[in-house]
């Protein structure tokens, strides 16, 4: 038995909500004269050819039956008939060319209407009342008015039509003796009857509209799952941040055929932007420096969709923005634009961006994961090698440089070749001495960058014999973050490694300085230098690294050289960031 009311239950509550979605449509039909102008009732064109020829057949119909009722009956010609006869014949003929726009409400067609219906039971009043021969236009009008409006609507008509006819009646016979029952009988039927019809037209019409939104919505939502699946098959196969990035930026294009890409990543309380296209925004800002509808997006938990960008920021066009969160917690930002007027993002378009935005802030957050574990790596490599070569070339250096020395001591006079031998020897432990302390050498919060430079800056004076100027802050406090720090003091190194094994310069210029939280780093040689528009080697793999380098932490690095004119390295880094509340 419980199942069975259960059952029952079920039923009547998707009865319910069925009757509740059509009442709504119902109701948006009912009034979408205060919502769009001119909005008509929605019927199919065939449909709605048909029933304008079908009007336009009743009204020369309930003519010409006049006309034979005139005829036949034996009735004389007067000037009342007359009238009538002109008044139906002339709304017939306007009627049929300019037909009324059945159901709508906020235009002057159902005016035109009663004004019709005025005309006519004035006419049949001045020729007889409801006992003219056209009566049966006066009908016609009246059910075309419930046919159109409604029942509320024909009612009236069918009052003001008996009001007029039995008022001009009285005014030109005399008397309110013209016989009105089965007039009144007629005139209600031809109120009510079509009425009825019209309710249930409206209410087919809504199981129509409620089928076609749910086939719509459908539609969307296959759409949707569609998407979905190529990204969540697409985006998640690579852990490496920049393929993934590509793979975003394509995707949004082809999706959303969108004008403007920004994604931002968020970490430590900054933004930053890893794919800009139409946007020009720092390598990291805080939310203040965060276009408008970034910043709204940024504190909305649901997705923004802005169909006119103008009213809110100088751009064109229309905007969806949506975070980007994983387990709660804000990993970046998301927006696309479109800068076609013409053609704003819909809501499907708001809720694709949605559906992707957590399979985009999944992806991005592991690939930004893989790739501070990829560095932890590397840094946990770079001192196992300098272990390695301290404990395996070192030694075997170190061995081979104390046997020279005994042999050349044991020797009365120790020949050229095994002093110079001895030499180099020497030179190369102390090369891999420095190495071994390039290697190993980080930035902490006891030695900052500054300190660093000068250590480094020494040794590679005294193995290249080469110049340097050093110019660094004063302060110890003017310092960047140890993460920052730690990749500008590697570009240093590789930039004196280029200086030494490639410039041929004879002088070079580190100048490190930090204000108002922004750092910037130039290295500069007297060197060969060499003509940019020509490219850069895919085999220089320093430059390259060292681009990677500060992107990874959000600089810019601008190279800019000419032959025989010496090269200039320049990394800024961003301003200081505050943490989003």
């Amino acid at each position: 038995m419980t199942g069975t009311r259960d059952s029952t239950d079920n039923r009547l509550s998707q009865k319910r909500t069925t009757a509740g979605e059509l009442l709504g449509v119902l109701r948006a039909l009912r009034h979408d004269a205060t919502d769009e102008p001119g909005k008509a009732l929605e019927l199919g064109p065939a449909v709605a050819g048909s029933l304008v020829a079908a009007l336009a057949t009743l009204r020369w119909g309930a003519v010409m039956i006049g006309l034979a009722w005139t005829a036949t009956g034996g009735t004389t010609i007067t000037f009342p008939i007359v009238v009538a006869l002109t008044i139906a014949i002339f709304l017939a003929s306007w009627r049929t060319m300019r037909p009324l726009r059945l159901g709508d409400r906020r235009g002057w067609q159902l005016w035109y209407a009663f004004v019709d219906v005025v005309l006519l039971s004035g006419a049949i009043g001045y020729n007889s009342g409801l006992t003219s021969a056209f009566v049966g236009t006066v009908f016609v009008s009246v059910a075309i008015v419930a046919f159109g409006w409604g029942l509320y609507e024909g009612m009236w008509a069918a009052t003001i039509s008996l009001g007029v006819t039995v008022a001009v009646a009285a005014v030109f016979e005399g008397s309110f003796s013209t016989p009105i029952a089965i007039g009144v009988l007629a005139l209600a039927a031809a109120a009510v009857f079509p009425g009825l019809a019209h309710e249930r037209l409206l209410l087919l019409e809504g199981r129509r509209l409620v089928q076609a939104e749910r086939i719509g919505r459908l539609a969307e939502t296959n759409q949707v799952l569609g998407v979905l699946n190529h990204l969540t098959r697409t985006l998640p196969s690579s852990l490496d941040l920049e393929e993934v990035l590509a793979t975003t930026r394509q995707q949004l294009r082809d999706t959303f055929a969108a004008d403007r890409i920004i994604l931002l990543t968020y970490e430590d309380g900054s933004w930053s932007p890893q794919i800009q296209e139409g946007f020009n925004l720092p390598p990291l800002l805080d939310s203040r420096h965060l276009p408008s509808p970034l910043i709204e997006a940024a504190a909305r938990s649901t997705t923004l969709r802005i169909s006119d960008l103008s009213v809110v920021s100088p751009r064109a066009g229309s905007g969806i923005y949506v975070r980007l969160m994983v387990d709660g917690i804000d990993t970046g930002l998301i927006g696309i634009e479109r800068a076609n007027r013409a053609e704003p993002f819909n809501q499907t378009d708001s809720d694709l961006l949605t559906g992707m935005a957590d399979v985009l802030a999944l992806t991005v957050s592991n690939a930004r994961a893989f790739k501070r574990l990829r560095s932890l790596a590397a840094a946990e490599e770079r001192t196992r090698i300098a272990r390695d070569l301290h404990d395996r070339l070192g030694q075997y250096l170190t061995y081979i440089g104390l046997e020279l020395e005994r042999i050349n001591s044991e020797q009365a006079e120790p020949s050229m070749d095994l002093k110079q031998l001895h030499e180099d020897t020497q030179g190369a432990i102390a090369e891999l001495r420095d190495t071994l302390i390039e290697l190993r050498a980080s930035v902490t919060t006891e030695r900052p960058l500054s300190t660093l430079l000068v250590e480094v800056v020494d040794r590679f004076e005294k193995r290249s014999r080469i110049d340097v100027t050093l110019i660094v802050p004063e302060e110890r406090s003017d310092r960047l973050s140890a993460v920052v720090e730690n990749e500008l003091l590697r570009i240093v190194q590789e930039a004196l490694t280029n200086v030494e094994k490639h410039a041929m310069a004879t002088h070079a210029h580190i100048g490190w300085s930090v204000e108002a939280g922004r750092g910037v780093l130039v290295i500069q040689d007297n060197g060969r230098g060499f003509d940019p528009s020509q490219g850069i080697r895919g085999t220089a793999y320093g430059l390259v690294g060292m681009r990677e380098r500060a992107a990874s932490v959000g600089a810019i690095l601008e190279v800019t050289s000419e032959p025989d004119q010496g090269t200039v390295v320049t990394v800024l880094t961003s301003q200081p960031v505050r943490e989003v509340k």
